[in-house]
């Protein structure tokens, strides 16, 4: 039986992170060390997690890292065959981790299963199931807030916000980027296992429950625009940046319209300059992805939407003029690309 390893960021979530240790503890499936890396809390989490739970592996980060570089503390400890990463306010089904490990058993060319995600509180509601991602790079969760639809067949995703992925696609791979300190870290390092020719599979069987609180702050706004342009640019091939490049100016005057309407056009004017001041690390980057890349970008763009929904916003405009405009463009270079 193959062996995993759970890896679990803590920031101050005390109030949370013990039901998810515990239900990972509950799993039907034996053999999974569970490591925690923790972002310099001073919520006295750690303390009580060493005095319940004495056999989980602490590592202790000195500051806020973000998600995905306390992750890659995490990978780089791990021992297990199959490697999980979970926010500590995820609660997981007891049979979740084998329903997992088990699809990866079964399907060799599957880098990564993505489990089903529900809230915890409406646990016939999605929360996640597997992510959408508009040709412009702006991601949705799939279903999100609709009815759990049951059981049905696991399917393609372009990314997953969390999955299990093999030791072996950890080795090719690496981990997250580290200069993504907040949002589209998952969505990288996702497009990476495509792009070295794994696929990500949603495994609806196996269910987590999320304490999810939405937020649409302009924290959130700006460092999720900042790396979406940062990934087109990394990972695209030239090619394809050229095609998309007239859709993806008209998604950023529509960005410009609602950052003035709600307060953080100056962050969004800022972010311009941190991405160019990241082009050096850019270009190196896009330099390594070459030698990793097995699939062109037809086939990375084959589940791409052409429609895009952001969280949180309903807007007519989006609806009415964006979306058709988007979709129109999107048949007539799709083909192209």
């Amino acid at each position: 039986m193959k062996k995993i390893t759970a890896i679990i960021v803590n920031w101050n979530d005390k109030d949370v992170i013990g039901e998810c240790i515990q239900s990972l503890l509950n799993q039907d499936r034996s053999e999974i060390d569970i490591i925690v890396s923790d972002n310099g809390s001073n919520d006295g989490s750690i303390d009580f997690i060493c005095e319940r739970f004495p056999s989980v592996q602490i590592i202790r980060n000195e500051e806020n890292l973000g998600f995905g570089s306390a992750v890659n503390r995490g990978l780089s400890a791990a021992k297990g065959d199959y490697l999980i990463f979970l926010n500590s306010d995820l609660i997981l089904d007891p049979k979740c981790i084998g329903a997992l490990a088990m699809f990866l058993d079964s399907n060799s060319s599957v880098g990564g299963a993505i489990p089903k995600i529900l809230y915890h509180d409406q646990r016939d509601t999605i929360n996640s199931l597997g992510v959408l991602i508009n040709y412009t790079g702006i991601a949705y969760p799939n279903l999100l807030g609709q009815r759990d639809p049951g059981s049905v067949e696991a399917f393609e995703s372009a990314c997953g916000g969390i999955f299990m992925l093999r030791q072996e696609v950890y080795a090719t791979v690496g981990g997250f980027d580290e200069d993504l300190f907040l949002y589209h870290e998952d969505h990288d390092l996702s497009w990476r296992i495509r792009l070295a020719g794994w696929k990500l599979k949603v495994t609806p069987n196996a269910t987590m429950y999320h304490h999810y609180n939405f937020n649409k702050g302009v924290r959130k706004f700006y460092f999720s625009e900042k790396n979406r342009l940062y990934l087109l640019l990394k990972n695209l091939e030239l090619k394809t940046l050229a095609l998309i490049c007239p859709a993806l100016i008209l998604v950023e005057f529509s960005q410009w319209i609602h950052a003035a309407t709600n307060g953080w056009l100056f962050l969004k004017i800022k972010s311009y300059f941190e991405i160019f001041n990241l082009l050096p690390k850019i270009l190196i980057k896009r330099r390594k992805l070459k030698f990793l890349r097995k699939i062109s970008d037809s086939e990375i763009i084959r589940i791409y939407q052409g429609s895009l929904a952001v969280s949180g916003i309903k807007n007519p405009l989006l609806t009415h003029v964006l979306n058709p405009i988007l979709n129109i463009y999107w048949k007539l270079i799709r083909s192209l690309i």
